[in-house]
């Protein structure tokens, strides 16, 4: 065909049908993707580190494991040389579209460490790369954390955080002691867990708006392009644009894109550029629209 159809592939249909969630109840978020026999789990844990927003320190990391069984033919060096490329590719393009989660902003964050493990081989590694990876992020489960001040009297004298128990405790030594002037904040923030609603988990925001990857596949010598495409499709038409799309709205009406990146040994006309462009908002469109439906809620 001369234009990819706005409309999902059977193996995006299966991804829908056999993406799991919640596999690995060890991490805070996970899931399992299956996209055509190219088979992902991936799951998300979560570090307190110390940082401003400016620094940038709260990012995320990524990594992402290729097992022997995915390629039983490549060499285990050939198998890490596949999983740095691999990592690169979120590294660059999907991991920038996670927001902040500050616990005492500008302060401590939740930075997110996201492990992907590729099982299984069968064509569109990226793209069920990144469906993984949003899919594992749609299932983070956020600790709800509140701020706790240390305050003092006008004597000056500390008397912690006015926050659960120390609350209980520091109001009874105010009550047994000589009645001082009224507490006043001192600074020193700290944080602790929020469990006044039984839960003590959010799922993160904007989740529904995280990237999707299009790839679009260039037929040699000819203007066609086809998705979706098998290992076998993929060598005989190596060259291939991958799009990256994200939603600025909870729907997928207003798509971003977030990276695009041209791999293979052709080039591409730039006259073809805004007709893939358009092509791939249309897939990216319906894509998100279905993933999102299946959000765990």
């Amino acid at each position: 065909m001369s234009v990819p159809t706005p409309s999902l592939s059977p193996s995006e249909t299966n991804y829908i049908i056999t993406s799991l969630y919640g596999v690995f109840p060890q991490a805070n978020g996970s899931a399992r993707v299956n996209v055509g026999g190219t088979e992902v789990v991936a799951g998300v844990r979560l570090e307190v580190v110390d940082s401003s927003e400016e620094e940038g320190g709260w990012r995320g990391k990524v990594e992402v494991d290729v097992t022997p069984q995915a390629f039983p033919t490549i060499s285990t060096q050939n198998l890490s040389s596949i999983s740095t490329h691999l990592s690169a590719i979120l590294s660059s393009h999907f991991i920038p579209s996670l927001p902040p989660l500050p616990i005492l902003p500008n302060r401590k964050y939740f930075q997110p460490n996201l492990h992907l493990t590729l099982l299984s081989s069968s064509g569109s590694i990226p793209s069920t790369l990144v469906l993984a990876s949003r899919a594992a992020f749609a299932d983070l489960k956020i600790p709800k954390t509140k701020i706790i001040s240390w305050t003092g009297d006008a004597d000056g004298e500390g008397q912690g955080d006015l926050s659960g128990i120390k609350a209980a405790i520091a109001g009874g030594a105010k009550g047994k002691g000589k009645g001082k002037g009224k507490y006043v904040a001192r600074g020193g923030e700290d944080w602790d867990l929020d469990l006044e609603d039984g839960n003590g988990v959010e799922y993160m925001k904007g989740r529904e708006g995280l990237p999707v990857l299009v790839t679009l596949n260039l037929v040699p010598n000819s203007p066609n392009i086809f998705i979706d495409a098998t290992p076998q499709e993929e060598s005989a038409c190596p060259t291939r644009l991958q799009l990256f799309f994200s939603s600025t709205s909870p729907g997928p009406t207003k798509l971003k894109l977030c990276g695009m990146r041209l791999e293979g040994p052709e080039g591409l006309d730039q006259g073809r550029i805004k007709g893939l462009l358009v092509e791939g908002e249309k897939v990216a469109g319906e894509l998100i629209k279905e993933v999102n439906s299946t959000l765990p809620r």
